[in-house]
């Protein structure tokens, strides 16, 4: 289990957990973050500040301190840390 903020970009995770305030983690599930849903992490700004998310029902920006904040397990062996802003 890793946290969103160490996926590699273009990296496709399950989503496992998410360790947030209730009011935050149902907008999250709303926008298709919930339990057992596969997200892929499309893009992420300049020092990791931000980051774009893709799920089965569209894309959401998250900030660094919610993607630290939720947790996957990493498909296709596509884990690790990411190596580098890109």
């Amino acid at each position: 289990m890793i946290a969103l903020s160490e996926l590699k970009t273009g990296a496709r995770g399950r989503v496992v957990s998410l360790r947030l305030p209730e009011e935050t983690a149902a907008r999250l599930r709303i926008l298709g973050m919930a339990h057992g849903k596969e997200i892929t992490l499309l893009k992420r700004s300049f020092f990791s500040r931000s980051y774009l998310i893709s799920t089965e029902d569209g894309r959401v920006g998250l900030r660094r301190k919610t993607a630290e904040k939720i947790f996957l397990n990493a498909l296709s062996g596509e884990s690790g840390q990411a190596e580098s802003a890109d």
